[in-house]
């Protein structure tokens, strides 16, 4: 991830002889921000993103978005510090009217159960039931039944693993076992990368095929293989109709940074707020291939998971100095994946650089949050409730069973006073036994410091004052240690 950060820096921020020539912000038009140019000179520039006054890493410069789970801001607090490190460093030395002036990034987030930077099936019943469409349909069952390739799969785990099902977490395990350089099952130690991501028609599937132990090879990958495309077959399915519904909101939100920006001479409303030069959102695996199955059938195949410390950038560019006929909006997007250009395979694309009125026909269609129709069709499915979040049901009784017998009913309540008189009793020869008890205590203390103020004994001092600062003494030596210590549990 910090890697990652590295890169974008390099392509975004020129740093003058920091920047080599190969590094994308050596070309002007890729720059984000000129790290040499001096504030006179940011404020000449014209732009309607950003504030040239604010620090870099500051609103309306930067919007950075996640998740409320600790993993995904780890790895963005990662990639900001990679990208914005030596402005952060400097921030932190600076000291303003004798104040620290400590670097302080703003975080946009909600609550993870309800949060939209995955489908969220708690805020939209209906993305559950075209996820059981996907797979009741012919589509999946031919897939499914027919294909050499899942046929190895199956016919490998009833004879040698003795499934029936492969279990939906096997990608988990598998790759956290790989990546972490773990021993795998003799059985499937069998990786080489020989095999690779494989096309959904890979092994043909024209009826049932023979299978036998000569076709158990790559089996590891093979299996990996299967898992992916069990979990991104409902992504691909229906023209992307489930991401598309369960990705709405989380791009509205995107597109809310954009449309200021390309959206003037469009049909769309959009918010009266500057947009920020660089919007980041941190997100998960199951955040970045939905989004990206929402973009065309061609964009995204669907039969590799995505790697870890995966990133989509989608870059805006001005090109309203051009006057070509190219782009009539006057802006233009470019869509990478990985180092990867994907532009050019989105519909009506033909180039790394496209008219930014396709991006908006593509998404703007279903970049929806409350306006989009998340009931379920089915009246078995349940709508979503705050209220039942955390508490347990209560028990479900038969009226004949609540309370029909009037004896039932007065035994009950007998038993409920007799409880409450023998608690009673309980509580007060308690709460008597403890005055009793500090009461002695008291008269004891009293006696002892009488008989003191009469003494003539040097360890208390020559009279009752030096008596009374020790123990005095004694008390503020026994706060300055809580002091202390509440003092360490701050720091």
């Amino acid at each position: 991830m910090y890697q990652s950060s590295l890169h974008l820096r390099q392509a975004y921020f020129y740093d003058g002889n920091n920047t080599s020539a190969t590094h994308g912000a050596s070309n002007p038009s890729m720059r984000l921000w000129d790290m040499t140019a001096t504030m006179e000179e940011m404020n000449k520039v014209i732009t309607n993103v950003g504030d040239a006054s604010k620090k870099i890493y500051q609103e309306p410069n930067l919007k950075y978005r996640a998740d409320d789970e600790q993993r995904t801001l780890m790895s963005g607090q990662i990639l900001l510090r990679g990208l914005f490190g030596p402005e952060i460093l400097a921030a932190d030395e600076e000291k303003e009217n004798g104040e620290d002036t400590t670097t302080v990034i703003k975080l946009h987030t909600g609550d993870y159960k309800r949060d939209v930077l995955e489908i969220n099936k708690n805020i939209c019943p209906r993305v559950a039931e075209l996820e059981a469409e996907a797979y009741d349909s012919e589509e999946y069952k031919v897939w499914h039944e027919t294909s050499v390739e899942v046929q190895i799969i199956r016919k490998f785990a009833q004879d040698k693993m003795g499934l029936d099902v492969i279990p939906p977490g096997i990608l988990d395990c598998l790759m956290t076992t790989m990546c972490t350089d773990r021993p795998l099952p003799d059985l499937i130690n069998d990786y080489d990368g020989s095999l690779g991501p494989t096309a959904w028609s890979d092994g043909g599937s024209e009826g049932i095929a023979i299978v036998s132990e000569k076709d158990f090879t790559n089996i590891f990958e093979r299996l990996v293989n299967y898992a992916v495309k069990q979990v991104t077959f409902a992504g691909k399915y229906n023209d992307a109709a489930l991401p598309k519904l369960g990705m709405g909101p989380l791009w509205k939100e995107i597109m809310a940074n954009i449309l200021p920006i390309v959206g003037e001479n469009s049909n769309y409303t959009f918010a009266e707020e500057t947009p920020p030069k660089l919007a980041l959102f941190s997100g998960h695996d199951t955040t970045l291939m939905p989004i990206l199955a929402t973009l065309g059938q061609d964009v995204w195949s669907g039969t590799e998971w995505a790697p870890y410390a995966s990133m989509i950038l989608i870059e805006i560019y001005d090109m309203s100095q051009n006057n070509s006929i190219e782009f009539p909006s006057g802006y233009a997007f470019r869509l990478i994946y990985n180092g990867n250009v994907l532009t050019q395979r989105m519909e009506n694309c033909s180039s790394e650089l496209c008219d930014s009125k396709t991006l908006l026909d593509q998404v703007m269609p279903f970049a929806k949050f409350e306006e989009r129709d998340c009931a379920p069709t089915s009246i078995d499915e349940k709508p979503y409730d705050d209220s039942e979040e955390d508490t347990i049901p209560e028990p479900k009784q038969k009226a004949s069973e609540a309370g029909a017998d009037p004896r039932q009913k007065w035994g009950m309540f007998g038993t409920a006073i007799l409880s409450g008189a023998i608690g009673s009793l309980i509580t007060c020869f308690m709460m008597r036994h403890h005055y009793e008890n500090a009461y002695k205590q008291a008269a004891d203390l009293e006696r002892e410091l009488s008989m003191t103020e009469n003494r003539n004994d040097t360890r208390y001092g020559s009279n009752g004052n030096n008596a009374a600062n020790g123990v005095v003494r004694n008390s503020s030596t026994a706060s300055d240690y809580f002091a202390d210590s509440d003092e360490d549990g701050i720091i």
